[in-house]
Parts: structure tokens; sequence; C-alpha cells
């Protein structure tokens, strides 16, 4: 009997343990189980970091490449991101400082929940002009009570409002260049009416036939100047710059010697470029039109072609293999105000002396597209009473290695006459 209970005793005990360490099997690969979910859950989440610190570097470096600055900033006024074009202005000095504390105004006024928009001009020199926009940021996840932050942006206004400033003369201009010649052909016609005496009708005549070349030379400028500025009807080539002179010479001749005027070139080379023959000889015909309408009688307008000095190249800004045709008048020159204005459209400095000279205003703004669409550049420097140098610098065309020029004759000297 005794036997029996101690071997009933010992079954139970081996069935406790085999139930035992079935459960302790069982939480053992439960927890081996639930540490493997935790640790691809602790991967996916390295990963959402890893990809989430990717992005925000991203971000940044595609902030950083705009030209509009971006600040943003919490709650506290605690700015946490700038971007480069916005760090310009921590340290900038004089006027730009300005632009440093209108951010820091427009920031506080966000965050109190306004959005801001404040115009900022600079006027320098150069005249520059800024826009400073802020605006809240609020959570979209619960209620904060108020911004949980501000952003505000910079922009660089200048291009535009110059842009803006240039069309609405443009505008004026145009309509003031044309209402004059067709008000006065209007009235010559009506005084040319009644007329019976010969010689006012002739006079009269003449008039209106000037005051239709002053209307036909500005529409005709017109043209040109659209389509040089967006490009039609152009035929690249290699030209050699002596030869684009000396047509712009000989299209000149004859008012060169109505006025009195000589013209002389000179150079001892005769560079190739790669340009538009029409477009060039226009940009060399209207510098030499300038020189010769605003020199006096017995004076001498002088055009140099010059290559650059390879030494020199990009020392001073110059095109590294370029050359320049400067066309040197002795004549009433410009003043220092009126130098960065002179390249635009219908902008004359003495606008009777310029309808004297039958001027229409286009001729500079001509050259200034001709020389930017053969990436070239257009220089000016003047002495008021004493006269002006105006500078064209075209790149040099090479070819196969070598530097598209031939050189002419020793000296070349030559005159319009």
């Amino acid at each position: 009997m005794i036997g029996w209970v101690v071997a009933a005793a010992a079954a139970i005990v081996a069935v406790i343990a085999v139930a035992v360490a079935s459960h302790a099997r069982q939480r053992a690969a439960a927890a081996q189980a639930l540490a493997e979910q935790q640790r691809v859950a602790l991967a996916d989440v390295e990963r959402e970091l890893s990809r989430n610190a990717q992005l925000e570097g991203q971000l940044a470096q595609a902030l950083d490449a705009m030209s509009i600055g971006v600040i943003l900033c919490r709650a506290d006024d605690t700015v946490v991101f700038r971007n480069q074009a916005a760090e310009n202005f921590v340290a900038a000095r004089h006027g730009r400082a300005l632009v440093e504390s209108a951010v820091q105004e427009a920031l506080r006024a966000a965050l109190a929940g306004e959005t801001v928009e404040r115009p900022i001009e600079l006027f320098g020199p150069p005249l520059t002009s800024f826009v400073v926009r802020a605006v809240p940021l609020v959570s979209d996840v619960d209620d904060f009570g108020g911004p949980i932050g501000a952003l505000a942006l910079v922009e660089d206004a200048t291009e535009r409002h110059r842009v803006d400033q240039v069309r609405r003369d443009f505008v004026a201009n145009i309509s003031h260049e044309l209402r004059t010649p067709v008000g006065a052909i209007g009235l010559l016609a009506e005084t040319l009416h009644d007329e019976v005496d010969l010689e006012t009708i002739i006079r009269l005549s003449g008039r209106i036939v000037g005051e239709v070349d002053r209307v036909a030379a500005t529409i005709e400028d017109l043209l040109e100047l659209s389509r040089i500025e967006f490009g039609d009807e152009t035929d690249i080539d290699e030209l050699s710059i002596r030869l684009i002179v000396d047509e712009a010479v000989a299209r000149l001749r004859a008012a060169s010697e109505q006025h009195g005027v000589d013209v002389v070139v000179s150079g001892s080379t005769s560079p190739v470029v790669r340009g538009d023959r029409r477009q060039l000889t226009s940009a060399v015909f209207n510098l030499l039109d300038n020189a010769v309408k605003f020199s006096a009688p017995g004076t001498t307008v002088s055009v140099e072609v010059t290559k650059s000095d390879p030494t020199r190249a990009g020392a001073e800004g110059d095109l590294a293999d370029s050359v320049t045709i400067s066309v040197t008048d002795h004549g009433v020159g410009i003043p220092l105000r009126d130098l960065d204005r002179i390249f635009e459209r219908f902008y004359r400095v003495d606008r009777a002396r310029s309808r004297g000279t039958g001027g229409t205003g286009l001729g500079l703004a001509i050259v200034r597209h001709v020389a930017s669409n053969h990436g070239g550049d257009i220089t000016v420097s003047s002495t008021e009473g004493e006269g002006s140098v105006f500078s064209l610098v075209l790149p040099v065309h090479r070819s196969r290695g070598r530097v598209g020029f031939t050189p002419p004759p020793a000296t070349t000297l030559e005159t319009a006459r």
C-alpha cells in the first residue's frame, strides 16, 4: 500500500515537473517572440529616424539653395533655423542691418497671431528693395492656445521693381515719343490744308516728311530691338571684327561727312567672334552714330580694336579671351548721374539736344542687348564737357585649339571720308 502511494506521488511530481517545464518553455518562447518584435520595432524606428534625418538634411540643402531668406522660430521667440540667404543679414552692416531688424519685428508680430508684410527700400548705392513677410504657425494636432512658432521670408525685390519701373517708363516714353510727331503731323497737315503760298507749302511739306521719318525711325528701332531681344532671325557665324567695324563705318560715312566729323579706325588685330553679323554691325553703328551726333564739327571719333592681354584676364573682371571695340569721342560728355541709365529704352541725357540730332533713344538699348546676346559687355566712361568712351567687349572665338583671329598689316588707319 505504501509503495503504491509513493509511486502515485512520484507520478504526480513528474507531471508537475513536465507542466512547469512546458510553461517555462512557453514563457521563454513568448519572451523571445516579444524580444524579436521589440528588435524589429526598434529597427523600424531607427530606419525612420535615419530617413527623417536624411530628409531634414535634404530640406536644409534645398532651403539653402533658395534666394529667398527663410527664418523659423519657436513660440518662445528662439530662432531654430535660418537658411544661407537669411544668414547673410545677421552680420550685415549699414543699410542691410535694417532688414534683420525688420525680420525680428515681423516674427514677434507673427507670434502674436498677425500676418505681416513689409517692404524695405535701401537707397544704397545701389538702390535695393526687399519684402519681409511673416506668418504664425499653428498646431494641427491639438489646441495649443496660440501659435507654436512663426515663419519669416525675406525676398530681394530689386530686379522686379526695376523691371516694373522700366516697363512703366517704356509705356510713358513710347506714348510721348509717338504722340509728339503724330500731333505735329496733324497740325502741319491742318495748316497745309488751306495754304496757297507755294513756298509755305513746300516748307510745311518738308517738315511733315521730317516728322514721318522720325516716327518711322522710332518704329524701325523698336522692331530691331524686339528682334535682338527675343532672338528672332538670328544667324550665327564666324565673323571678323574688322569687317564688322568697316561695315558700320561705311554706313555712317554720309552722316559723318555732313557733321564734319572724322571717323578713324585703328587696331593691329582682327579677332574672329561667333555671332550675328546684323546685330553686331547694328551695335557698332549705334555707338558710332551717337559719337558723331554729339561731337562738334572738326573733331574726331576714333574706333580702336584691341585684344585682351591673357596675363590680365580675370584680374579686373575682363573676359579671358576677348576683343574690345572702343569708340571715343570728344563731344559734350555724359553727366555722372546719368551714366547708370543711358542704356535704358528712350532715356535721354538732354531731350532737347537729342531731338535736334534726330535720335530715337533706343540705340544704346540695342547695343546692350547685342552685347548680352553674345556673352559680352558694354561699358562707358565719360567726363562732362570732354567726351565719352564706349567699350563693347566680346569673347573671341576659339576653333580647333587655336585662337580664331588673323593679323592684318602691321598698321591700319582708316577714315570715314
